[in-house]
């Protein structure tokens, strides 16, 4: 595995998780999520407010999302990686293909060509080896701003993840997470976009002060960085894209990690199968057809969406959710 970064990097991330993600994970590679990877509070709910307000706004009955801290997660995932027989090498970024089964790439020692039966590029949104092998691929991104807002309690926050929707704020979504002593806004806009991500940021946080009395005093951190928005890239030959990398990331909810976890599983079970002499892509494809086919059909509702259309999203989900509950 080649790791662009040094062991321990920081991705920017919400650090939320849905309920089923845990049971994915125990499914797929047969361990549980250790206690060390959970932020506080270790549980949240989910809470949707529309673009009327706070009134008409609840929780989400019958929904628990895991609250994780991101950098041990990654962690922990690279340990069971590496336990598992996977060696990695880090500060090594991929450079390009010299043929389709030999790569470049570069290390603090210099160049490195490596032969590879398969590839799998899990290098992001912004992916270097999806550019290499798929040069004329039109991709869209959302950027996401990220801030954290030291918790002095003095506001009518909940412990749930909070999903808000308004036009003036984005077009797909903005949240609020609690997260040890601090309180995480974000929110992800188009590129581009006007207002940009720091002006939509300050209009998120003047929704927030009138209601939800969110009016904290001191920043401890901000982050920018951007996710996938409307576009799927399973791969060519002998490469698999998978994660942002292929464009699989919940535009709904900015949610990648699991979408992440099962198109790697997806890539596993078709390199299994390209070695027994069938087309990895095909069978990849096959694979991850539910999951594409959900971050399609999101991201052509959410877009075509107005204020309107937002109320009635966030009624009929308040509504389902009493009725699983009763």
């Amino acid at each position: 595995m080649l790791e662009r970064y040094s062991e321990g990097r920081s991705k920017p991330c919400g650090g939320v998780l849905p309920w089923i993600t845990s049971e994915t994970v125990e499914d797929i590679i047969d361990v549980k999520m250790p206690e060390s990877v959970y932020s506080s509070p270790r549980e949240l709910g989910l809470y949707y407010v529309p673009p009327s307000g706070k009134s008409n706004s609840g929780r989400v009955q019958g929904y628990k999302i895991h609250n994780i801290d991101r950098s041990k997660f990654d962690t922990w995932m690279v340990d069971v990686a590496r336990n598992a027989g996977v060696e990695i090498s880090y500060d090594s970024k991929f450079l390009d293909f010299i043929t389709p089964n030999v790569v470049k790439y570069e290390t603090s020692d210099g160049e490195v060509q490596a032969k590879c039966r398969y590839l799998v590029g899990a290098d992001g949104v912004r992916s270097r080896v999806r550019r290499c092998i798929m040069p004329d691929f039109e991709t869209s991104t959302l950027i996401v701003g990220q801030e954290y807002w030291r918790n002095d309690k003095s506001h009518d926050i909940e412990n749930c993840f909070y999903g808000f929707f308004r036009d003036d704020i984005s077009i797909a979504y903005a949240y609020v997470i609690p997260k040890g002593n601090d309180i995480v806004i974000g929110l992800g806009v188009p590129q581009k976009s006007s207002p940009n991500i720091s002006e939509t940021l300050d209009i998120f946080r003047r929704w927030l002060a009138e209601e939800f009395a969110f009016t904290p005093s001191k920043q401890t951190a901000k982050e920018v960085w951007s996710i996938p928005f409307g576009y799927f890239a399973p791969g060519v030959g002998n490469t698999l894209l998978v994660g942002d990398a292929a464009g699989l990331c919940n535009p709904l909810s900015g949610e990648g990690i699991r979408l992440g976890i099962e198109s790697g599983e997806a890539a596993c079970t078709a390199i299994l199968a390209g070695i027994e002499g069938k087309d990895a892509v095909s069978i990849y494809k096959r694979e991850v057809d539910g999951i594409a086919k959900m971050v399609s059909s999101l991201h052509d509702m959410i877009t075509s969406w107005d204020n309107p259309d937002r109320e009635l999203f966030v009624k009929d989900e308040l509504s389902r959710g009493l009725k699983r509950k009763n």
